[in-house]
């Protein structure tokens, strides 16, 4: 089962894929934070993706932010219009994570999103043993 893990941003939106197996997130495309609903239906056919993971911003009390409002208002709207699940990962940090990871600049987004994905999916194998 193919995953699509996503770093939503104000103006840039990461992406991640997963393996077809959904063992391994990979950093896959940042994109601009415009025409996101047909972006995503594209991405989804074309990757075959069946579940969206979506980073959920938290401030360092875990509380929810001004962030964490437009991110679950834009998801909301998504579900509207397409037809698959769409889970929330908390991604705390991670930008930090892909800074001190050495990823360039212009990647971030797209790495983010990689370890929100790699995140989901290594708790979900954890949750199966």
């Amino acid at each position: 089962m193919r995953y699509l893990g996503v770093d939503y941003g104000d103006k840039r939106v990461g992406l991640a894929l997963s393996d077809d197996e959904g063992i391994l997130g990979m950093p896959h495309k940042t994109i601009p934070n415009k025409d996101l609903i047909k972006n995503f239906k594209k991405i989804i056919k074309e990757e075959n993706v069946k579940i969206i993971i979506f980073g959920l911003p938290l401030n360092l009390s875990m509380e929810e932010t001004e962030q964490t409002r437009k991110t679950k208002k834009f998801v909301n709207e998504l579900k509207r219009q397409i037809d698959i699940p769409v889970e929330f990962e908390n991604e705390f940090l991670t930008s930090v994570q892909a800074e001190r990871s050495g990823v360039e600049k212009e990647k971030i987004d797209e790495s983010s999103a990689a370890i929100i994905l790699q995140s989901y999916l290594d708790s979900k194998k954890a949750q199966q043993k």
